[in-house]
C-alpha cells in the first residue's frame, strides 16, 4: 500500500503542478524507488523533483521550479512536502530558500540544524550565507571561525558580513581589537575609498558613532562606492529618512553589482518599500 501510495502521489503531483517543466514518468519511478528504500515521502519527492529539475533545465530556473513546488506545497497543507523541497532549494544555494528552512519551526530552535543549511548554502555558492553561518559559529564558542567566515564575506563583497563583523568584533572580539580595525581602517580610507565602507560599518556599532559614520559613509557615496552607499541607505532607514534611502537604493540596483543589490533589495523588503522593475 505504502508503494502504491508514492506512486500515485507522484503522479497526481505531475499532473497538478508540474505541467511539462519535467517528465513525470521520469519523477515517478525515482519515487518508486525512494520509497522501496524507505525513505520517508516528502523527502522522496524532493529528491526526485530536484534531480529531475537540475537534470533538465538551467540552474536558476531548475531553483524557481522548486520554490513553486514548495509553495504550492505549502498553500496545500503539505509542509512537510514544502520543507524538504525548500531544503533542496537551500542546497543549491538560493538564498530566499535559506530564510525560509532557517526560520522553519523545529530548525530556527536548533543551532546545528540552522549551522547545517547555512553551511551547505555556503558550499554552494551562497555569499550571504557566510555571515549568518558566522553569527551561528560565533553563538556556539568558535571565535576563529567566525572571524574566517566574516572575512571571507567581506573579501567577497558581502555587506552582510560587513555590518556583522563589525558587531562581533564590539560585542565579542579580543580587548582592543575593534579599536584597532577602526584604525587601520582609517589609514586605509586616506589613499582607498574601499576602506571607507569598512569603517563606516565598524563606527556605527559605537556608542555615539553614527554621526562619524554617516560623514565617512557620505564620502564612499560621492566616490559611488556601492558598498557604502548601501550601509548609508540602512543608516538613513533606520533613522527614518525614507526618501533619500530609496534613492540611494535605485541607483545601487542600477549598478548591477550582485552583492549590494542583494542587501538593498533586502532592505526594500524589510522596509516595505516599493522596488521598480530594474
Amino acid at each position: 500500500m505504502r508503494l502504491f501510495s508514492a506512486v500515485r502521489a507522484a503522479v497526481q503531483w505531475c499532473e497538478r503542478l508540474v505541467a511539462g517543466w519535467v517528465r513525470p514518468l521520469r519523477i515517478g519511478v525515482a519515487i518508486f524507488r525512494a520509497a522501496r528504500r524507505g525513505t520517508p515521502l516528502p523527502d522522496a519527492l524532493a529528491d526526485a523533483y530536484a534531480t529531475a529539475a537540475f537534470r533538465e533545465m538551467s540552474r536558476p530556473r531548475a531553483i524557481a521550479f522548486l520554490l513553486d513546488m514548495a509553495d504550492s506545497a505549502l498553500r496545500a497543507g503539505r509542509p512537510d512536502e514544502a520543507l524538504a523541497l525548500y531544503r533542496k532549494a537551500a542546497g543549491a544555494g538560493d538564498h530566499r530558500a535559506v530564510r525560509k528552512v532557517v526560520n522553519w519551526p523545529g530548525v530556527r530552535e536548533d543551532p546545528a540544524a540552522m549551522e547545517a543549511v547555512y553551511r551547505a548554502a555556503v558550499a554552494a555558492g551562497d555569499v550571504t550565507s557566510l555571515s549568518s553561518l558566522a553569527v551561528v559559529r560565533a553563538r556556539r564558542g568558535d571565535g576563529v571561525e567566525s572571524r574566517e567566515l566574516f572575512q571571507q564575506g567581506i573579501d567577497a563583497g558581502d555587506i552582510y558580513s560587513l555590518l556583522g563583523y563589525g558587531t562581533f568584533l564590539r560585542n565579542g572580539g579580543e580587548p582592543g581589537e575593534w579599536a584597532e580595525a577602526v584604525e587601520k581602517y582609517r589609514r586605509l580610507a586616506d589613499e582607498n575609498s574601499g576602506a571607507l565602507a569598512p569603517l563606516g560599518a565598524l563606527l556605527l556599532v559605537a556608542p555615539g558613532g553614527e554621526a562619524e559614520a554617516e560623514v565617512v559613509l557620505r564620502r564612499g557615496a560621492a566616490l559611488l562606492e556601492n558598498r557604502s552607499r548601501s550601509v548609508l541607505a540602512a543608516l538613513l532607514l533606520n533613522r527614518g529618512a525614507v526618501d533619500e534611502a530609496a534613492e540611494l537604493i535605485q541607483r545601487v540596483r542600477a549598478t548591477g553589482d550582485e552583492h549590494a543589490r542583494v542587501f538593498v533589495e533586502g532592505l526594500a523588503t524589510e522596509y516595505e518599500l516599493p522596488l521598480p522593475p530594474g
